[in-house]
């Protein structure tokens, strides 16, 4: 009888605990960062000896309670993880890459815009080469295009920057999580495996790994007891209970770097850094080429205007000046009368004409068509890279969630059983002790 009582007293004790676990996972069942637990259950085997002569006598007793499993499959986790790192960071570019398109943009007033209203001046000019109106507006037409290349090198300066302040936020919430990885490491390693603590340290060691993948590519080294460490390039970041900053780096020249322990890393090349990166990079290049295109511009209005002459006969001008960038470009304030409209040999519209002529595929209106041509194509590009990188995303961490999230629909259907094997479990008892007063009533 008291083999039965104990029998029964520890289905009790189990069920008891299972139902717990089962109401753990009902409240956690919107925390992104839990696992769902299930009861490691086993039997409890006694060995004993009823006789010499005979061999051992083996049998079962009941049920005990092996410890806390997480329903997590490790693969499926690092897939998460790189999936995870490759949607953030094409999101990242696009986002990025769209500003860029939008600095290029400048609110509608383009520096492509603004060089066809020139051309379309300079023809009208070469039809009515006295027309003061028609000076003025040239006159205009060409202050007007060296104030956009300067808002536009002004639009890309300020979104480098923005990526700048961007990626230094990014290092610091990464430092954040590498810190907490190297706290939890230090509470993981004399933590009993299977305990509430333990798996409760998996899930935020877990949700520490995924913050520091999406935001950096690293490589991870699973330990003992769950213990992780996090090294880059050769360089660890994470080793037990410490940890190595990183430092964001802004360079002068744009596409900023990152610095570990004193030494420069590669570029990052995932996560959200690696979407920043490439990004500046991006916009970086293409300040550079709108800087050779504002020199083109200086260098071909000026040698067109010296190529003139004056109503005077004074041979022209230069009509601006720079220092080899877009920003640098200023107007050198001549007047009307400055322009040098006549060829050489004393046509009135003769030099006019060819500065219309000059309207090639290889002129600054064509080649800024091709920056932004480029862009466009460059952002295209990316969002079709980000879609496919979320579709994949979504998929993986599809099966994922279906090893590893809680699903309502089976916790109440182990709720139900649950609840019929603890009745069962209190009629064992109750039985027990009908039988034991049965017993005790003979006497």
């Amino acid at each position: 009888m008291s083999d039965l009582l104990s029998i029964g007293r520890a289905a009790l004790q189990t069920n008891a605990r299972a139902l717990e676990v089962v109401g753990t996972n009902v409240a956690n069942a919107e925390n992104p960062d839990y696992v769902r637990r299930s009861l490691n259950i086993g039997d409890t085997t006694i060995y004993g000896v009823t006789n010499p002569l005979y061999g051992n006598f083996i049998g079962t007793g009941s049920v005990a309670v092996g410890g806390l499993t997480r329903s997590s499959d490790q693969f499926l986790e690092a897939a998460t993880r790189q999936t995870g790192a490759d949607r953030v960071r094409t999101e990242t570019k696009v986002q990025w890459l769209n500003q860029g398109e939008i600095a290029l943009a400048n609110n509608e007033s383009d520096v492509g815009s603004q060089l066809t209203q020139l051309f379309g001046t300079a023809e009208e000019l070469s039809a009515i080469p006295f027309e003061p109106a028609l000076r003025n507006q040239f006159l205009g037409d060409v202050n007007d295009t060296i104030a956009r290349f300067n808002q536009t090198a002004s639009n890309l300066s300020a979104t480098v920057t923005l990526i700048d302040g961007a990626a230094s936020q990014e290092v610091s919430e990464l430092n954040t999580a590498l810190g907490e990885l190297a706290n939890i490491n230090d509470k993981l390693r004399p933590t009993r495996p299977g305990t509430a603590q333990h798996t409760a340290l998996l899930d935020q060691r877990d949700a520490a790994l995924t913050v520091i993948t999406e935001k950096l590519d690293v490589e991870i080294s699973f330990g003992d007891n769950g213990v992780t460490d996090i090294s880059r390039g050769g360089t660890n970041l994470v080793t037990f209970n410490s940890a190595s900053p990183v430092s964001f780096v802004a360079n002068a020249g744009g596409s900023f770097d990152l610095d570990i322990g004193g030494t420069i890393q590669a570029p990052p090349t995932n996560g959200t850094l690696g979407g920043l990166h490439s990004a500046q990079s991006n916009i970086v290049a293409i300040s550079n080429s709108l800087d050779a295109l504002a020199v083109q511009f200086a260098d071909e209005i000026n040698g067109w205007q010296a190529n003139g002459r004056t109503d005077a006969g004074a041979a022209g001008t230069a009509l601006a000046s720079h220092s080899g960038t877009a920003a640098s470009l200023t107007a050198t304030g001549l007047t009307a009368d400055d322009l040098a409209l006549a060829s050489p040999t004393g046509v009135a519209n003769g030099n006019i004409l060819s500065f219309v002529d000059s309207r090639t595929p290889a002129g600054t209106e064509q080649s800024y068509e091709g920056i932004v041509l480029g862009q466009a194509q460059n952002l295209l590009s990316a969002r079709s890279e980000s879609e496919a990188a979320t579709a994949f995303d979504n998929a993986t961490r599809e099966a994922r969630d279906n090893v590893s999230s809680v699903d309502l629909d089976r916790e109440a259907a182990d709720l139900i059983r649950l609840q019929q094997s603890y009745e069962a479990s209190a009629r064992i008892i109750q039985v027990a002790r009908e039988t034991i007063q049965s017993v005790l009533a003979i006497f």
